[in-house]
């Protein structure tokens, strides 16, 4: 399977101390791992100390070889068996990382799409906001015209409304009067 992959010109790295190996396909990592599937044979218990115990189970190899792609939880496995053996379905092992590096290539191209529109769409939703911001300065304003016009409309009607009571009084309403003054 390596030997394979670096022909191909995907290269194979193994982490040291993790069980983990993967090869470099399209640009993106795609973890793969192969396994000799194991039969439990017995269980026993070992005790540890006067207080503890653990248990034990055993294993036997069985000899039966499995390629899993994507690593050892999930992803698509090839095992010995009725399709033959490991060795010889060396072109759907590799097909497979394949399909997952293609895969991966895809769901990259895809996710920096959607950030492009996730970014155009905040791009939007700030000018939306900057314009809503200068409407509601501006009714802001507005409002204060209105309300500074009615003052002044109040003022001139309270005014006019003085000037005859005191015309009706006989006040004296000339510019030199206290009155006409005010």
């Amino acid at each position: 399977m390596i030997l394979t992959l670096d022909a191909e010109g995907f290269p194979v790295t193994v982490r040291p101390g993790k069980h983990e190996t993967s090869a470099k396909i399209f640009g993106h990592d795609v973890h793969f791992a192969m396994a000799e599937r194991a039969r439990v044979v017995g269980r026993r218990e070992v005790k540890e100390s006067s207080y503890w115990t653990r248990k034990v189970v055993d294993y036997k190899p069985t000899g039966i070889l499995e390629f899993r792609a994507d690593g050892y939880d999930f992803g698509q496995t090839f095992r010995d068996g009725k399709e033959g053996r490991l060795e010889s379905q060396l072109s759907k092992c590799v097909a497979a990382l394949l399909w997952k590096g293609r895969s991966r290539v895809l769901s990259a191209k895809l996710e920096a799409q959607r950030e492009i529109e996730r970014a155009a769409k905040e791009r939007e939703r700030h000018e939306l906001a900057k314009q809503i911001a200068e409407e509601e300065k501006k009714v802001k304003q507005l409002e204060t015209w209105a309300t500074n016009w009615k003052r002044a409309q109040d003022m001139r009607e309270f005014i006019n409304v003085l000037r005859q009571a005191w015309d009706q009084a006989g006040d004296d309403l000339s510019s030199e009067s206290q009155k006409g003054q005010r």
